[in-house]
């Protein structure tokens, strides 16, 4: 399969880059990641990337392109394969259509070459191996990209087993050996403002389930007070609950109010959750998933599925 996707790459001279929206860092690393490496492999390609931005958009812009630059194209659409979640719908406009991606759910997007490795622990770990497979030359720029998806989207290499963790270290070798500016990248990961490291005590506080299921509903006027926006609480609080050793599952449930709905953030340890994300519009990892609820209400039916899944797997405390 890396073959027929290369063999696409290669067929075109004008390459749209897409994610998903609301982007993390595999979404922003495999986008970048692929940028440059098309780049460094095919200096005379033209390649562009789009979507929306936050505070994950590590040292670049998006471009701004108008419509008629999708004619004669290919769009590659990475780390989504839904058409609901990718950023910039206009891949529509594209001649043709490139979907790579790692989560488990299968595309709908129609008229698409779709390249998925759901056994991959990041995007980003799929370009790793799509170089190493197909030979590709790789800049310290892109190997910078691909190494901070891989390390994000894995926990800092936690969220990995038995079964694939030699392939995962062996990407990761891999992409090392390309001299990423690993320093930079953990230092924009994992250090903060004061201010928001201050904000954080307002999310520290949670309830927990009969099966100790750890969970928050975080307000729109929470919200407001934190000075946040809606994915630096959704997403960059959920974990403030990880690491208790009683609570294998932990979920945040976040209104946003500009689009009418909840967000649900869950993660657990060792007990699988993605199937719960699915039943309710949702998806992504095994152990990290997430969906958008209509309401608080639906939010508690998803809380009474991950209370009993908690029971279902023996992990009573």
């Amino acid at each position: 399969m890396t073959s027929q996707v290369l063999d696409l790459i290669k067929k075109y001279d004008k390459i749209i880059i897409h994610r998903h929206t609301r982007p993390d860092m595999d979404a922003i690393g495999s986008q970048m990641g692929l940028y440059h490496l098309i780049k460094d492999n095919f200096k005379d390609k033209m390649v562009y990337k789009v979507g929306d931005t936050n505070n994950l958009v590590y040292k670049t812009t998006m471009d701004e392109i108008s419509d008629s630059t999708f004619s004669n194209a290919l769009s590659i659409i990475i780390d989504v394969a839904v058409s609901e979640l990718v950023s910039d719908s206009r891949y529509l406009l594209a001649s043709e259509v490139l979907v790579i991606d790692h989560h488990k759910n299968d595309t709908n997007i129609e008229n698409s070459l779709f390249f998925q490795q759901s056994d991959y622990t990041s995007a980003c770990e799929m370009l790793a191996n799509l170089a190493r497979v197909e030979k590709l030359e790789v800049s310290s720029e892109a190997s910078t990209y691909i190494y901070g998806g891989m390390v994000t989207d894995t926990g800092r290499f936690q969220y990995i087993d038995a079964s694939n963790a030699s392939r995962v270290f062996s990407n990761a070798a891999f992409i090392t050996s390309f001299n990423p500016d690993i320093k930079d990248m953990y230092d924009f990961l994992y250090t903060e403002d004061l201010e928001k490291k201050l904000v954080k005590q307002m999310f520290s506080n949670f309830e927990l389930t009969s099966n100790n299921v750890a969970f928050r509903k975080n307000t729109h006027e929470m919200i407001l007070e934190s000075k946040l926006d809606v994915f630096g609480v959704s997403r960059g609080m959920v974990n403030l609950m990880a690491g208790i050793k009683e609570v294998p599952i932990w979920v945040s449930f976040t209104e946003d109010l500009e689009n009418n709905k909840i967000l649900a953030e869950i993660r657990s340890r060792n007990i699988i959750v993605v199937d719960i994300a699915k039943k309710y519009g949702g998806g992504g990892h095994n152990f990290a998933c997430g969906a958008s609820l209509k309401d608080f209400n639906e939010a508690d039916l998803m809380l009474k599925d991950l209370n009993e899944r908690v029971l279902e797997n023996g992990n009573i405390k």
